[in-house]
């Protein structure tokens, strides 16, 4: 599994999508009761089907979906053939299924990065990614004494005047989380050339290039260093500093020396694809309403290989699982003899691992008009865990929440419990692509199965995936949107729900 073959099985059993691609036959709609008609439409949703997808989708064929990517251009391609086979219509750019965006992809140039102190004591030098990480930044280069302003926790909302035009240095906790990106924020906002994190003892050093792997697709307003517990200690020597005593001394307090810090970025530009179907509505007055269903179908490639020496990241359960929740639901409604009286949407991202950048795109350039969109119903993670469970993220803010509760209760071909948010304090609701379209407004809902030790690792395969529940996921997927299509007033907000996401929104980084 270690070996990406020279031609993918995606474009030899496929071929390309065209640009312009004429859509599906007219649909025949037949007299029917409502109910009944959705019931069969629910019945063809099958694990067998949902697993095939599955498979295709994180075959190691398909090198791991990265943004941008061959791998990633032969998913999308077979999206949009099942889309098509549904019997949706082209709802991207110009008619087509596709909805290219513009990715200025930026990473750290890791042959020009440079962590070295000069002190009372000597020299010290640091290797990047293997003793400390860093996010690039277009000031690539600073250099003057360090400041230590003491614990991180204590900055975020209480940055020191002292540093103002000071490269400062503080140390974290074992946790390193989103509120990372407000510190940096902080400092920038506080005038500082850059900042050095001494990382607790917690994180080990065999962390670090997992670690740099990740944040160094990440820009920062000023450059940001990670530095492992004991590389701190070696860097530290140079100025004659001890980590402890320092840690116990009063903050600020001086680093004797001279810290130079080189980031630098590399900027390419890619157009990646993300694809759009849409079923219009059968009501008048109710078919220039959305109802949007999304996931995600990127992932993070190839990387580095595991002790097994897999290099191929496959992202089955992320989010291959929910890329074929997508498409299942899309074919269910596509049987359905007369559509709902809402229009739909069934929006597959790419660009979510790199920052949620393909949903961001399609809300900031929609291809229906966003303020019409009612509802998001997003999948990502949808797999695996307890048989019986899936976790409704964001259940309560919305009227989506009872709704889908009520459905996993009611539906017996569903026999899913609508569980709560596990772990508040994580801010789930905050981390997939729905987060784009909260940004307009629009109430979401995020169904999601948590985290598994398979996650972002090349051990996340088809094999794991537990078909038969994926199945039960989208079915619980179409009766929830197959309501809210129908019901004449649209999900909304609970009462001051909005005003808290809209704040939570405007601290986060994507």
């Amino acid at each position: 599994m270690t070996r990406i073959p020279s031609r993918l099985l995606a474009l030899a059993l496929l071929g390309p999508v065209a640009a312009g691609c004429a859509g599906s036959p007219p649909r025949t709609v037949t007299p029917a009761d409502p109910m009944a008609s959705a019931e069969g439409a629910a019945s063809a949703i099958t694990a067998e089907s949902a697993r095939r997808h599955v498979a295709f989708l994180a075959s190691d064929e398909l090198a791991g979906r990265d943004t941008p990517s061959p791998g990633l251009e032969a998913a999308a391609d077979y999206i949009a053939r099942r889309f098509e086979s549904a019997g949706l219509a082209p709802g991207g750019d110009g008619g087509a299924w596709l909805q290219r965006w513009t990715y200025e992809q930026v990473r750290l140039d890791r042959e020009g990065a440079a962590l070295r102190l000069e002190g009372p004591r000597g020299g010290a030098s640091l290797a990047i990614g293997e003793q400390w990480f860093a996010f690039p930044s277009d000031q690539e280069v600073v250099g003057g004494r360090p400041l230590f302003l003491g614990p991180a926790e204590d900055l975020v909302t209480d940055f020191p005047a002292e540093a103002s035009g000071r490269i400062v240095v503080a140390a974290t906790g074992p946790q390193l989380g989103m509120e990372l990106f407000g510190l940096v924020r902080a400092a920038a906002d506080a005038g500082a050339l850059g900042m050095v994190l001494l990382l607790d003892p917690a994180i080990p050093p065999e962390a670090i290039p997992t670690v740099a792997a990740q944040v160094e697709r990440f820009p920062q307003p000023i450059p940001v260093a990670g530095v492992q517990a004991s590389a701190a200690a070696e860097l530290l020597a140079a100025a004659g500093v001890d980590p402890e005593a320092l840690a116990s001394a009063g903050a600020p307090a001086e680093i004797p020396g001279e810290l130079q810090l080189h980031v630098p970025a590399l900027r390419t530009t890619s157009t990646p694809p993300n694809v759009v179907g849409v079923l219009r509505g059968s009501d008048p007055g109710l078919r220039d309403e959305y109802v949007l269903f999304s996931a995600h179908f990127d992932h993070v490639g190839v990387g580095t290989p595991d002790a097994e020496g897999d290099s191929i990241y496959n992202g089955a359960d992320d989010d291959a699982s929910g890329t074929a929740v997508l498409i299942e639901v899309a074919r269910a409604f596509g049987r359905l003899p007369e559509a709902p009286a809402r229009s739909l949407v069934f929006l597959a991202v790419s660009g979510e691992e790199k920052g949620l950048l393909g949903s961001r795109w399609w809300a900031e350039h929609p291809t229906v008009p966003i303020e019409r969109v009612v509802a998001n119903l997003n999948f990502d993670m949808v797999g695996r865990n307890h048989p019986d469970t899936v976790i409704a993220i964001g259940a309560e803010y919305t009227t989506l929440g009872p709704l889908v509760r009520r459905v996993g209760a009611e539906r017996r071909d569903v026999g899913l419990v609508a569980a709560p948010d596990p772990d508040p304090a994580e801010q789930a609701f905050f981390r997939s692509d729905h987060v784009s379209f909260m940004r307009h407004g629009v109430p979401a809902l995020f169904l999601t199965t948590w985290l598994h030790e398979d996650y972002h690792r090349p051990s996340d395969e088809v094999e794991t995936i537990d078909a038969e529940k994926l199945a039960r996921v989208a079915r619980l997927a179409f009766w929830t949107g197959w309501e809210t299509a129908r019901e004449p007033a649209p999900p909304r907000w609970n009462e001051g729900a909005w005003e808290e996401v809209r704040g939570i929104l405007d601290a986060s980084p994507f």
